[in-house]
């Protein structure tokens, strides 16, 4: 039975961190939930944080992303290299870390939701990441990994944090440039420019319907 004292921002953070319970305990798999989910401060923009421990192959990697849905967006994080990054349609965000070791410092601020003593493994000397693969996140050009920038600026903006937001809109400005993207015009205002920005990405590459869709909701909420 799933009894753990969370506060949950909204009913899909729920749903998702249950399934993803039930999948890992079926499989023997030690979870912990991390960030501002498990410190009780997330908003309902907030990203997921779970790291996930034990022997996950790439059928199983599908198999726990595919759990939620088909993800709207995926990709890898540059750095930390290999973190599984996710965005499902109802515009929930996961960061998903399948990992060999877990250190110390990993369980400050953290909530154990399964422990099994065959994965879970504390090493203090070296943190081991899977090198996971995946059907769902195939290469990606350069544009997608700056799109990415994009979603966490926005979900970093409507969160109220509003300085990594502003931050990360600077990393995307200076992205463009490798983009050929030279002709915008922007008066820092961060919902001004993210918009901007998205609508020329729009444009210029090969943007998913569904990916307009997510963040077209998302920017209904500015």
């Amino acid at each position: 039975m799933f009894d753990f004292d969370i506060n949950y921002p909204s009913p899909n953070y729920k749903a998702y961190i249950e399934c993803i319970y039930e999948f890992c305990k079926d499989n023997g798999f030690s979870m912990i939930l991390k960030g501002s989910l498990a410190k009780g401060t997330a908003t309902r923009f907030s990203d997921i944080d779970l790291i996930i421990l034990g022997d996950l192959d790439c059928t199983k990697v599908d198999e726990i992303i595919a759990l939620y849905g088909t993800p709207v967006m995926t990709n890898f994080t540059e750095n930390p290299k290999g973190i599984i990054i996710l965005v499902y349609q109802d515009t929930t965000a996961v960061d998903l870390d399948i990992r060999e070791t877990i250190s110390q410092e990993d369980l400050i601020n953290s909530t154990v939701l399964l422990k099994y003593d065959a994965n879970f493994i504390i090493d203090n000397k070296e943190i081991i990441r899977n090198q996971v693969e995946s059907n769902y996140i195939p290469n990606r050009p350069e544009w997608y990994k700056v799109l990415r920038l994009l979603h966490r600026g926005t979900i970093k903006y409507l969160s109220n944090k509003t300085d990594s937001a502003y931050d990360l809109l600077e990393e995307i400005k200076e992205n463009l440039i490798s983009l050929n993207i030279t002709d915008l015009s922007f008066n820092n205002n961060f919902e001004d420019d993210i918009k901007s920005i998205f609508n020329k990405f729009c444009k210029e590459f090969k943007v998913d319907s569904q990916i307009e869709v997510l963040f077209n909701n998302l920017f209904k909420e500015f």
